[in-house]
Formats: structure tokens, C-alpha cells, sequence
């Protein structure tokens, strides 16, 4: 039987194929009766049926992967994908479910538009702007509550996302009180902190597929206009504080910008230059008109119901399911300046802590060093640890800082060679280089760290 079922599927399902498809291809000055070919199009139909019934009943058997035939539609693959990445997903640890990308609630699809649910968002968010600063709280009606839109993305973060979500919860306890203070101090509705939610899951590594980075998602250029440094040294896309100061100010910028709320928040999901686009190609600055067209993607046509679903489930996440929710908690750390280049053994060394622990509180450092161009740098220690830093750091002799040099490989130059010949050890070069084996090119540029008393060999 299996045999059979195996010769079908390599031999006859591919002429069958071809022969319903040569049958519909008709001469055009040759007249057919339309009777006839209807009847012959629902037998093909039927059959065609029939066949994929068979084969996926047998897929589901084996645990085999049929290829369906290209009449598939769009819509049924679409399922199938999120299906198999819910199934991947689905684990016992909800932490491991960062499997899925740090953007997919950012990217998730839905429904579409509806201007009934902008109408209130905006109302709700420009009542909250006339309350004194420090008070600006969004509270969400029952109309947009009970809200079709909100209601799908309520039930796809808590079922198909469910795990996803979970995580984001969690990391959330970490970031929320420090971004919530923010963002009241420059006069905006803490609540906008759910933007963080959406966009990121709170991840700080968090890369879309536009090359927007960190728990905000800044891309290079708006970073570098907000004045977040982007360099080989550091990128302060992934801090935390910087990047929530700098998101409040584009906000606010982008509020000023466009009069509204709807365009603001669709301007910081898909970039100002987009909506400008859009607003001069539609002649309009009708967020509820601009959503129907398909200029703006539909990440950006939801990024409203996503807003207000996260932000209802976050706000009370026991009514959504999520009672026992284990947060990280909220971020502490102690600050001091250094006024030379540290590699960050030599700071950890210093403050009796690791060298994760620094990396973990200053996300923004790419290297294992501090910037060698920065005469001065403002470090983050955990909490307590900081005077002990400081008590040893002016107590440390007065050495010579890191110097940094680059080394281009010549022909015949392995890694092994080059670590040697600096008084270096090969995984720490792969990691200040980014390598993620040892194999380098001729005309490669490395990066090489030399303590102050060390010298080229």
C-alpha cells in the first residue's frame, strides 16, 4: 500500500497535474461548450480535493511534508506557517519561547481598519494630555474595550502568542518603571510604554527586518538625530535609558509634526518620510482614510488595536490569564565616571563583580572595552558596588590606558599567529572582532587591544 501510495504521488500526481492544466488551455478561435466545461472543472475540482484529503491524512500518519499543488491558496499557507511556528513555540519554559523574533507582535497581522476605534483612541489620549503632567493617564472606555480589533489582538496575544507575550511580561518588570518615569517627566502619558511592549517584547537586542534596533526600535539615522551614539564602540539604541529619553522626544516631535495622535504613533512605526508620503500621494491627513489604502503596511494600519490590547492585558494581566507571571525586577544600578579607557575584566575586577554583570547593565558597549575615543565615560555597576569601584579605581596605579591598534592579515597569517603575536588569546579576539570562527581573509581588518605596559612583539 505504501508503495502505491509513494508511485502515485512521484508519477501520476504530476501528469494528473499536467493534464488538468493542458485540458483548460483552449485554442482561441476553438468554441467549447460551456455545460461541458464547467462540469469537467468541478470533476478536476473534486478530484484535486480528494487527492490532497488523501495525502494529508497520510502526512499526518507518516509525519511526512507534502508539497500541495501551487493552487493553494495564499491564505491556507499563511495558516499552516503560523500553526507550525505556534507548534515550535509551544514550550514548557515560557522563557525558551524567544524563539519566535523579538518583533513578531510588532509584525502580527489582523483585521482591518476600523475609524470608529481611532476616533476614541485619539479622544482618550487627548483627554489625558490636558491632565497636569505626572497625571496623564490613558483610561480606555468600554467602546474601545469591547472593540472588534482590540478584541482579536486580545485573543491572538493571549492564545496564539500566549508564550511570547508571557516573556515580554516578564522583561517588562525590569523596564517599565524606569520608562514610565521617563516618559511622565517629559510630559507624556506613561502608558505610551506599551509602545515598547509592541514594538520590542521590552528586548533590548530586538532587530527588525528594517534594521530598527533595541527595545524602541530606532533605526540608525532617527537614532543618530536623537542623539544616540552609533559607532563600532557603542550603540545606544540597545541602553535602555537613553533610548526611552530619546523615544519620548520623537514622540513628542512627531505629535507636533502631524496634530495627531494617529498619524504620530503610524509616523513612529513606519518612519515620518513614509506617512509624509502617504498623507502628498492620498491628498489627505485622515489617519482612518490613509488605513484603507495600501501604502501604509497593515503593521502599521493595526498599530492602534495592538497599542490598546497589549496595554489592557499588561495593565491587568490576572483578568487575561497571566496570574502567575514571574518579573524580572526592576533595574538598579549605581553610576561612575571613568576618565580612561577600561576593558571591561579590568572594571568588573575592580567593582568585585563579573564581567556579565557590567555587560548586562551598559547593553550599548560592543566590545568587551570602553569607547577609546571617550575621555570620559558614565559606567553602570550593580547597585552597592559602585563606591567599591570607586575606592579601588582611584587607588589603582596610574597605568598607561588600552591602547587600540588594527592589524590587516597578510597571506599566511592564521589567528593563532596574530593572538600570539600580540600576548592575546584567541577567543578574546573573536569576540572584540565579532567572529564566529577562526578562519580570517587576507585584507581583514582586527581590532587588538593592548594593555598599557604591553608592546607589539
Amino acid at each position: 500500500m505504501m508503495a502505491l501510495l509513494l508511485f502515485s504521488i512521484v508519477f501520476l500526481f504530476p501528469a494528473w497535474i499536467l493534464s488538468g492544466c493542458a485540458s483548460a488551455v483552449v485554442p482561441l478561435n476553438q468554441k467549447t461548450e460551456p455545460a461541458a466545461g464547467a462540469e469537467e472543472k468541478l470533476r478536476h475540482t473534486l478530484d484535486m480535493a480528494l487527492l490532497r484529503s488523501m495525502l494529508d491524512r497520510h502526512a499526518e500518519t507518516e509525519d511526512l511534508f507534502i508539497l500541495h499543488p501551487v493552487a493553494m491558496t495564499e491564505e491556507q499557507e499563511t495558516e499552516r506557517t503560523e500553526e507550525n511556528v505556534e507548534k515550535r513555540g509551544r514550550v514548557k519554559n515560557p522563557v525558551q519561547a524567544q524563539a519566535d523574533p523579538p518583533t513578531t507582535l510588532q509584525e502580527a497581522p489582523g483585521p482591518e481598519a476600523d475609524d470608529r476605534l481611532l476616533g476614541l483612541w485619539q479622544k482618550e489620549l487627548d483627554d489625558a494630555m490636558r491632565q497636569p503632567p505626572g497625571r496623564r493617564k490613558i483610561q480606555f472606555s468600554i467602546p474601545v474595550v469591547e472593540n472588534d480589533r482590540v478584541r482579536y489582538f486580545v485573543d491572538y496575544f493571549t492564545g496564539k502568542k500566549r508564550d511570547f507575550f508571557e516573556v515580554a511580561l516578564a522583561r517588562s518588570g525590569k523596564y517599565i518603571p524606569m520608562m514610565a518615569t521617563i516618559l511622565r517627566q517629559e510630559g507624556l502619558p506613561e502608558d505610551l510604554v506599551y509602545l515598547s511592549l509592541i514594538e520590542s517584547g521590552f528586548s533590548l537586542h530586538a532587530l527588525s527586518r528594517a534594521k530598527a534596533l533595541g527595545p524602541w526600535q530606532f533605526i540608525k539615522g532617527t537614532g543618530l538625530r536623537y542623539g544616540l551614539k552609533i559607532n563600532s564602540w557603542l550603540d545606544e539604541r540597545k541602553d535602555p535609558v537613553k533610548a526611552t529619553r530619546a523615544a519620548a522626544a520623537y514622540l513628542k516631535d512627531l505629535h507636533l509634526q502631524f496634530g495627531e495622535w494617529f498619524l504620530a504613533a503610524a509616523a513612529y512605526n513606519a518612519g515620518e518620510r513614509k506617512v509624509e508620503k502617504a498623507v502628498q500621494r492620498y491628498q489627505t491627513d485622515d489617519f482612518w482614510n490613509l488605513s484603507q489604502k495600501t501604502y501604509l503596511k497593515s503593521e502599521t494600519r493595526n498599530y492602534v488595536p495592538k497599542f490598546i490590547a497589549a496595554a489592557m492585558i499588561a495593565s491587568a494581566p490576572e483578568k487575561y490569564g497571566f496570574g502567575e507571571v514571574a518579573y524580572e525586577p526592576p533595574m538598579e544600578y549605581d553610576e561612575v565616571m571613568i576618565e580612561r579607557p577600561l576593558r571591561l575584566d579590568a572594571v568588573a575586577k575592580l567593582a568585585n563583580t563579573t564581567v556579565k554583570a557590567i555587560k548586562e547593565l551598559n547593553p550599548a558597549l560592543l566590545r568587551n572595552m570602553t569607547p577609546p575615543g571617550e575621555k570620559e565615560f558614565m559606567l553602570r555597576l550593580p547597585s552597592g558596588s559602585g563606591e567599591t569601584f570607586a575606592q579601588a579605581y582611584r587607588s589603582s596605579p596610574g597605568r598607561a590606558p588600552p591602547r587600540v591598534i588594527t592589524h590587516k592579515v597578510k597571506k599566511g597569517e592564521t589567528l593563532l599567529a596574530i593572538a600570539k603575536r600580540y600576548g592575546q588569546r584567541v577567543a578574546q579576539l573573536m569576540e572584540l572582532n565579532g567572529l564566529r570562527n577562526r578562519q580570517v581573509r587576507v585584507g581583514q581588518d582586527l581590532i587588538i587591544i593592548l594593555d598599557g605596559a604591553a608592546r607589539k612583539k
